[in-house]
């Protein structure tokens, strides 16, 4: 929000724009849900033309304006503790983000909890540009990943981000992670305080205990795990449903409890994930159709022309109109 003052844009009709009340925007206390926070950071991205917000902010911000989570971390005794305590009370900080240890203990991953992954690119990036950073103000080393993955897709854009963080980054993977070599895990913390950290570990402990986990709906959870899974072409409703742990019989019985069904969800899905990167001018119609699944642009081309009535050219020639209007 201050880059959108910094830069002259009055925040106030995007926020209008969303349905964030009076109330919300002038309270303190009171928390934007995620949902409205992804579309928030899109739109502030939009009008500052920075295709990299997330990261950006990541990059720059004041570490310790997470406040309690900030100090948490900041007093534990050793980097693989605090990663623990990430793990465990992130979701205090941000209800709808979890992070968990991947196959090694220096791996972290994060997903979202009922919330649609394809929405967002900037939050995701905030939030794994944030671990790397916080580990290097931890340890007061210059730490390098041995990986980092995100779900979604990037272009040119991305070099400023791998300048970053030293190594090259995988886009369009199964997973958003961050890995540490093993060995650093057991780097201490500069700034660690053991009487400090144990008093705060008491405060997210009581936090998280009244935290209500919800129910993430089943739609969300096919959506999020469909993503990754297109550019590969196995997006199958077996796939997924052994992604999620049952039979394809038991999802398609699940889901038309619900009133869906599989293929309406992965069409819905393609459908929208195309609109979006059409927007991307970067990227060629027939690279649009493999990040979609199809191994032939005349599908992809078809089923645009099924879901929207135009083909894919004649949309993007429309946008790029629109954007010249605008001066963009």
């Amino acid at each position: 929000m201050e880059r959108l003052v910094q830069n002259g844009i009055d925040v106030d009709p995007l926020r209008t724009k969303l349905g964030i009340t009076k109330e919300l925007r002038t309270d303190r206390d009171i928390s934007i849900d995620t949902k409205h926070q992804i579309q928030f950071i899109n739109m502030a991205a939009s009008e500052l033309k920075d295709e990299l917000l997330g990261f950006h902010l990541a990059r720059e911000m004041d570490a310790r304006e997470k406040g309690p989570f900030y100090y948490l971390l900041s007093t534990a005794e050793k980097l693989s503790v605090a990663l623990d305590h990430a793990i465990r009370y992130t979701s205090v900080l941000h209800e709808a983000l979890r992070v968990s240890r991947g196959k090694s203990p220096s791996t972290i991953e994060f997903e979202y909890r009922g919330v649609k992954r394809y929405l967002d690119r900037h939050q995701m990036e905030f939030w794994i540009t944030y671990a790397l950073r916080m580990s290097r103000i931890l340890t007061g080393r210059d730490l390098i990943p041995v990986q980092v993955s995100f779900i979604h897709q990037r272009g040119q854009e991305a070099l400023e981000m791998e300048r970053y963080f030293g190594c090259s980054i995988e886009f369009g993977a199964p997973k958003d992670r961050i890995a540490f070599d093993p060995q650093e895990a057991d780097l201490p913390v500069v700034t660690a305080d053991p009487f400090l950290n144990r008093f705060l570990v008491e405060y997210f402990e009581n936090a998280a205990a009244h935290r209500m986990a919800g129910r993430v709906p089943l739609r969300i959870r096919v959506e999020n795990t469909i993503m990754p899974r297109l550019p590969n072409g196995t997006a199958s409703i077996g796939n997924v449903a052994s992604d999620l742990g049952m039979s394809a019989r038991t999802l398609s019985r699940r889901l038309a409890e619900e009133g869906l069904a599989y293929s309406a969800i992965l069409e819905e899905l393609r459908s929208n994930l195309a609109n979006q990167y059409l927007h991307d001018s970067d990227l060629l119609i027939s690279e649009i159709a493999w990040r979609l699944g199809y191994t032939e642009v005349s599908s992809f081309v078809h089923a645009f022309q099924r879901w929207t009535g135009r083909s894919p050219t004649h949309v993007r020639r429309q946008i790029s109109g629109d954007a010249d209007r605008r001066g963009e």
